[in-house]
């Protein structure tokens, strides 16, 4: 508006001069147009300049902290990153764990590094899976620990089994744990639908349970109940999402 007022102070200036009353209106009009051009060009690169053409991806556990606790200077360096506990630079965190939901990660870092995290910006092992479409509507097996099947139905698959249900379902094939050793209350094996798939979002706690469930899935072909011929191959898909088995937490030695 400055802008525009001192042009036409300068309009009425040569128009007192020249006397044509005719011609300026339009020479006018045209100066305040090229007039907006420029200013919207202005602002345009100015909004430009602001807009960051890069970004950080950070690793979690062993990096920013190890088992529950930041390692040092871990807020201090984040705290140039933000402004008001806010990112002022695009950043995501990347991390191999998957037995949590995105939204109780990004919890946690807002509470470790004391900035405003979203669940936007932490990608964990089984995220990719959201584009894995395929699957999900096929019934799938998962291994983990922590809330797997409600992992599951967040990331898109809607027939979800844990190794826990489905050794209710076939009580026979686990023999580790005595005490697990239930009669079932009705003869459904045969009548259970076949599992299309087996995900593997973690370590689970206690290793022998579904190290066998998944390995009676496998030789069946995803029928439990269904008599052993052999190895079929292919055999069905397994999503492993985190095959790693060393981690780092408090203690020196890795676990």
């Amino acid at each position: 508006m400055a802008c525009r007022r001192a042009l036409l102070g300068y309009y009425l200036f040569r128009q007192n001069k020249s006397g044509d009353w005719n011609a300026c209106p339009l020479h006018l009009s045209k100066i305040i147009f090229r007039h907006r051009i420029i200013e919207r060009h202005f602002h345009k690169q100015r909004a430009l300049l602001k807009r960051c053409d890069f970004g950080f991806l950070f690793d979690i556990d062993g990096v920013i902290v190890r088992g529950r606790k930041p390692l040092p200077f871990a807020k201090e360096a984040f705290s140039l990153l933000t402004e008001n506990k806010k990112f002022k630079i695009p950043t995501l965190f990347v991390t191999n764990a998957g037995n949590s939901l995105r939204s109780r990660k990004a919890q946690q870092l807002s509470e470790w590094l004391e900035v405003e995290v979203s669940e936007e910006q932490v990608v964990l092992s089984h995220s990719p899976l959201k584009m894995f479409r395929q699957f999900h509507d096929k019934h799938v097996l998962v291994s983990g620990q922590g809330p797997i099947a409600e992992i599951a139905a967040n990331i898109g698959f809607k027939r979800v089994t844990t190794v826990e249900q489905l050794a209710q379902h076939y009580p026979e094939l686990d023999k580790m744990d005595h005490s697990r050793r239930k009669a079932a209350p009705c003869a459904f094996e045969e009548y259970y639908p076949r599992i299309d798939a087996i995900i593997l979002f973690g370590e689970p706690v206690r290793w022998e349970t579904p190290l066998q469930l998944i390995m009676d899935v496998l030789l069946t072909n995803g029928k439990p109940s269904d008599d052993f011929f052999g190895t079929p191959y292919p055999h069905i898909p397994i999503l492993a999402c985190n095959t790693d088995l060393l981690w780092m937490s408090e203690f020196k030695v890795p676990r």
